[in-house]
C-alpha cells in the first residue's frame, strides 16, 4: 500500500536501518587469504593471510635490519624466497594488489619491533610512462595500506622518477644496474612540501631489494635535501632465513 502524500519515514528509522545493515555486513563478512584465496579464520597477524599460508612466509625475524652498502639503514620483513617471489611478482604485474593489503600489516610489525619513527612514507615512484602501462604503482599501494596500519601519512608527489630506464631484470650485471639508475630520481621543486624538509625522518618504501641500486638512487635527492631516510621493503634476498615457527615465538 502506498504511503499517503506528504508522509515520510522518520530520519531516525533510516539511521537505524543503515546501522543494522552495517552490523550485519561486518558480522557476515569473511576475509579471504590473499595467497591461496581460501577463507581466513582469525586470529592471525594479518587478517588477509590464512594460518597455513602464514606458516610458509619466510620471515626475517631477528634479521630485519639488512646489511648492505647503502648510506642509510634498511629493513625488510621477509626473505625473498619460497612463496614471496610469486606474491611480489603477481602484486607488481598481475594486478593482485590485495597482496599488498595482506603484507602491509606484517610490515607494520617490523616498524613496531624496530622502533622506527617517521613523519611520512615515501614510495619509490614509477616513471609516468611505466605507470600508464601498468596502471598502478605497487609501492604506492603498499604504502597506502601500510599507512592504514601505522597512521604514518604517505607522500606520493614529492619524489619523481623523471628518467625512464630499462627494467632491472633486463640489466646484465650489478654495475649495469647502477649505471641505469644514476640520476633517475629528483624532487618536485614546485611542491610546497620541499620547504622545511631538513632533519625530517621518512620511510622510503619499495616492494623488494635485489642489488639495492633503485633504493639508493631514490634516496639520493632525499638525503641531499637533509632528510633522515630509512629504507623499508617487503623482501630482500640478503642474510639468513627465519621461518614462521621461530618468528611466532618472538612476537
Amino acid at each position: 500500500m502506498a504511503e499517503p502524500a506528504g508522509v515520510t519515514e522518520p530520519a531516525g528509522s533510516h539511521r537505524f536501518l543503515s546501522m543494522l545493515r552495517g552490523a550485519l555486513e561486518r558480522f557476515y563478512y569473511i576475509p579471504y587469504c590473499a595467497v591461496c584465496d581460501e577463507a581466513v579464520e582469525p586470529p592471525t597477524p594479518s587478517p588477509f593471510v590464512c594460518k597455513n599460508c602464514l606458516s610458509q612466509l619466510p620471515f626475517r625475524m631477528g634479521k630485519e635490519e639488512v646489511s648492505w652498502e647503502g648510506s642509510f639503514p634498511l629493513y625488510a620483513t621477509f626473505f625473498y624466497k619460497d612463496v614471496l617471489p610469486g606474491l611480489i611478482v603477481s602484486m607488481k604485474f598481475s594486478e593482485r594488489t590485495d597482496r599488498a593489503r595482506a603484507l602491509a600489516p606484517l610490515m607494520a610489525r617490523t616498524i613496531q619491533r624496530q622502533g622506527l619513527t617517521a613523519d611520512a612514507i615515501i614510495p619509490v615512484p614509477l616513471h609516468r610512462r611505466r605507470l600508464a602501462e601498468r596502471g598502478y604503482n605497487q609501492a604506492a599501494i603498499l604504502a597506502d595500506f601500510l599507512s592504514k596500519s601505522t597512521g604514518i601519512p604517505v607522500l606520493n608527489s614529492l619524489l619523481i622518477r623523471h628518467l625512464e630506464t630499462d627494467r632491472q631484470s633486463e640489466a646484465r650485471s650489478v654495475r649495469e644496474r647502477k649505471l641505469h639508475m644514476r640520476d633517475v630520481f629528483c624532487l618536485d621543486r614546485t611542491s610546497p612540501l620541499v620547504a622545511g624538509l631538513a632533519g625530517r625522518p621518512v620511510l622510503l618504501l619499495d616492494d623488494v631489494v635485489t642489488t639495492g641500486s633503485t633504493l639508493m638512487e631514490a634516496a639520493r635527492p632525499l638525503l641531499a635535501e637533509g632528510l633522515r631516510v630509512t629504507g623499508l621493503v617487503a623482501a630482500t634476498g640478503r642474510d639468513r632465513y627465519l621461518g614462521y615457527g621461530e618468528a611466532a615465538q618472538q612476537w
